[in-house]
């Protein structure tokens, strides 16, 4: 055979398997090959997390600083943007709430004021403006059967509010229009608290103050339309309730395309026309129209966005700091990289090295972030006081957690990664001869300081918002209240309106009340008052002086008017300034007697004694009252504001079916708790089960809005100076490590250790004040923003300028100082020969 033909067949032998291969076999053979390729990235991926995990152990400090940071910062912003988010962005739970507004009227005077029934049934009848319009009122009701009887905070709706509002019962049926007033709708709260959650509760008879009631349902558990509500009764429109006052709330859902200027337009025009018809009884008056979601969140939203925007600050300074310790120990490791790199080791490698010890500081720090968020929220929960927030309604956004850690994990992989670039195209060759103080050393140092000048400004922020905060509680806790709240014990209680109709039954129920509480063993005195201070209950009425027109009142402003025993100034130390107390004698059968407050006198009588004049206060069936006597003003409706006037009118003369018991004793409320109630069964064993508070709780619980933020305040303003402190320092460290060569060229030329540490803490200075400077601006922003709720203390003030960037300085002074006396620890010949 010839030589062709020999390579002809040769050619085709060795082509023969080359054929078969093309189809089935190269692709097992191209999937074989990359199985294998995805166990090698594994297997070195692992490698990789074993020696993160070593480096972790071995640099315990520096992994404790890092998770602690992440974890600090992702827990507060968690749980502070969980609330923000729950509170204010959050839909309301209702159909279509953008459609939903709360109606009032208003006169120049006030410009919110209920609605009367009058007004209500001619809105709904004429208004076109609405798909509907629902009125409720709130109060306390006494809740008999199925237990000891207790009182409950109690809604009377219309039948149509819940169907208004999408909202259908759990257990049961809504109100409907054929409905007697005897229906009663539970909440969820109080269908679990009192009956247990059982299903067999609707069709069960109560007794709601001493009338016959049917439970026709159970609301859904996130039904929370007005706070403390845990039960509900139907409104029934009836001739008599309507030509009573405005005390009607009213909600309305408007119609599609029309706009709530436009629906209080076509409102304020129906009611100038019905002022002119016979039989409206009603004087004129505005309509103001609120969306619902701001008439829910307007308590709340200022300083939650205060909050918000705080803990968003301390985040960066946390996210400032984690990147600058990344930077500083991607700097140090250069040689180690180098040496890889001279090794054989990738540069694909080296960097994803650096990656997986960033992710695994992320991904730890995260979850412990996810813990303290959940300690966070029950702490948020125990802080916030009703009026700020719904506490119960405060869960933890798995939205907003999942913003955080994206945040802490993007951060540490971005700095992260920006070192393991930098260092990954360092020269081997420089790296390994060890030259200190030269480009590898210096280089990213400019980025770290400017990190560090950030840390500085944002920490700047909260701190001075802190202060602020701090100087307004000092300054509303040094305001003179007008009475002495030590000692004092405050009983609520609450007569059923069916059993207690007769006033006479009033007066002999209070008066034996008193006489055997005041026999009692350390009581001092007792008294009885339809309110206290800062109790947060109310009575307004228009004055009238002698010989002027009824429309006069109309003019004025409201006076506070408060009914009281015998015996209640001296309870509460309220002093006599002039004329006489209320005494027991003053009642039914005597002249109408009056005691005004400082104030009172002042404004209506200036220049002249109050005693013996006569003054009416516009109440129905009320007659003029001569004043007997002047009582020093007391902080009666809040710590900040200046004092109102004030009436106080006998007890014996003008009754009510609520009013607190104020007892001064040796004892505390809690000891003394058991022994009132034991006295109030004896006298009247139906009576509910009365609450019992110390004066003393009522005080601080007025400072609940103002403490709540400022604690909050001062809490994440401390944690930011703290994580600007430890940038400071990491930065310093790194520094005086990398110069140590430098240092001790200079002390072998006679610089002495002293002059060497405050050039450090010079460096360190420098950057502290070039912080303050940027971040005064800011501070003087949030300043601005707190002005609302500052109490003694301007938003600018002086003090709080001044001592926090002060403050500032002291912590830029110690973290300098710590790593500069290294420096005089090494003696010159150790620092000329150290290379790393």
């Amino acid at each position: 055979m010839s030589d062709d033909g020999i390579s002809r067949a040769t050619g085709e032998r060795e082509s023969r398997p080359s054929r078969v291969c093309q189809g089935p076999c190269q692709a097992r053979r191209l999937m074989a090959l990359e199985l294998q390729r995805s166990l090698a990235f594994m297997s070195q991926l692992l490698q990789d997390v074993r020696l993160s995990l070593r480096r972790m152990r071995r640099e315990a400090a520096f992994t404790l600083v890092i998770i602690t940071t992440l974890a600090l910062a992702i827990g507060a912003t968690t749980a502070v943007f969980s609330a923000v988010y729950q509170v204010l962005l959050r839909p309301l739970p209702y159909r279509a709430p953008e459609q939903l507004v709360t109606l009032y009227q208003s006169t120049p005077q006030r410009e919110r004021l209920g609605v009367s029934l009058q007004s209500l049934q001619a809105w709904r009848e004429r208004a076109f403006a609405f798909q509907g319009l629902e009125g409720l009122s709130i109060r306390d009701i006494t809740l008999a059967g199925d237990g000891e009887s207790e009182r409950v905070r109690a809604g009377r709706a219309t039948a149509g509010l819940f169907s208004l509002l999408g909202v259908r019962p759990l257990l049961g049926q809504d109100f409907h229009a054929d409905m007697n007033a005897n229906g009663l709708l539970l909440s969820h709260a109080l269908w679990q608290r009192r009956f247990g959650g059982r299903p067999d509760v609707v069709g069960q008879a109560l007794m709601v103050d001493d009338q016959l009631h049917t439970v026709v349902g159970v609301l859904p558990a996130g039904f929370r339309f007005a706070p403390d509500v845990e039960a509900w009764k139907p409104l029934v429109l009836s001739a008599e309730e309507s030509a009573g006052g405005v005390w009607l709330r009213v909600v309305g859902r408007l119609r599609e395309g029309v706009s709530a200027e436009q629906a209080r337009t076509e409102l304020t025009a129906l009611g100038a026309a019905l002022v002119r018809e016979p039989g409206f009884t009603e004087e004129p008056a505005g309509v103001r129209l609120v969306p619902l979601h701001t008439q829910v969140v307007e308590g709340s939203q200022e300083r939650l966005w205060l909050l918000a925007g705080v803990v968003a600050l301390v985040l960066l300074v946390a996210c400032a700091n984690v990147a600058n310790l990344l930077l500083a120990r991607a700097s140090a490791r250069e040689r180690e990289v180098s040496v890889r790199a001279a090794l054989g080791a990738g540069r694909g490698r080296l960097v994803r090295q650096f990656l997986v010890e960033s992710g695994m500081l992320a991904l730890v720090g995260g979850a412990a972030g996810l813990v303290l968020a959940m300690w966070g929220m029950d702490l948020l929960r125990a802080l916030m006081p009703p009026q700020f927030v719904d506490a119960e309604a405060l869960r933890l956004q798995p939205n907003v957690l999942g913003i955080a850690l994206v945040l802490s994990v993007v951060t540490s992989l971005l700095f992260g990664l920006v070192p393991a670039l930098r260092v990954s195209r360092a020269d081997a060759r420089g790296a390994l001869g060890g030259l200190r103080g030269g480009a590898g050393a210096t280089r990213g140092e400019g980025g770290r300081v400017v990190l560090v000048v950030a840390q500085v400004a944002l920490a700047l922020i909260p701190l001075v918002g802190a202060g602020l905060m701090l100087r307004t509680l000092h300054a509303l806790s040094a305001v003179p209240l007008g009475f002495n709240p030590q000692g004092v014990t405050v009983v609520d209680l609450s007569l059923p309106s069916a059993r207690y109709r007769d006033e006479a039954v009033q007066r002999a129920l209070f008066s034996s009340v008193l006489e055997r509480v005041r026999a009692l063993p350390g009581v001092t005195s007792a008294g009885m008052a339809s309110t206290v201070p800062l109790w947060g209950r109310n009575g307004l009425a228009p004055v009238l002086l002698p010989g002027e027109p009824a429309s006069q009142a109309d003019s004025r402003e409201l006076v506070h008017f408060r009914t009281t025993s015998d015996g209640y100034f001296n309870t509460l130390g309220i002093p006599l300034k002039e004329g006489r107390a209320i005494e027991a004698w003053d009642g039914a059968g005597t002249a109408p007697v009056v005691v005004v407050n400082e104030t009172f006198a002042r404004r209506y009588f200036p220049g002249r004694s109050a005693v013996g004049q006569r003054v009416q206060l516009v109440l129905d069936g009320e007659s003029f009252r001569e004043i007997v006597g002047v009582v020093g003003d007391v902080q009666h409706n809040s710590l900040d504001a200046p004092p109102a006037s004030e009436a106080f009118v006998p007890m014996g003369q003008l009754w009510g079916l609520h009013m607190l018991l104020t007892v001064r004793a040796s004892q505390d409320a809690a000891a003394l708790a058991p022994v009132l109630r034991e006295q109030l069964r004896a006298v009247a064993p139906e009576l509910p089960r009365a609450p019992v508070r110390s004066l003393e709780s009522v005080v601080d619980a007025s400072l609940g809005h103002t403490e709540v933020l400022g604690s909050l305040l001062v809490a994440l303003a401390v944690l930011g100076l703290v994580l600007a402190g430890v940038g400071l320092y990491g930065v310093l460290s790194y520094s005086v490590s990398q110069r140590t060569r430098e240092l001790g060229i200079r002390m072998a030329l006679g610089a002495t250790g002293q002059h060497l540490v405050w050039r450090v803490v010079g460096q360190g200075l420098r950057m502290a004040v070039a912080g303050v400077v940027l971040g005064i601006g800011g501070a003087a922003v949030l300043a601005r923003s707190l002005s609302s709720v500052l109490y003694g203390v301007s938003a600018f003030d002086v003090v709080t300028f001044a001592a926090v960037p002060a403050l500032l300085a002291a912590v830029a002074l110690l973290a300098s100082w710590l790593p500069a006396r290294r420096v005089t620890r090494v003696p010159p010949h150790e620092a000329l020969r150290s290379d790393d």
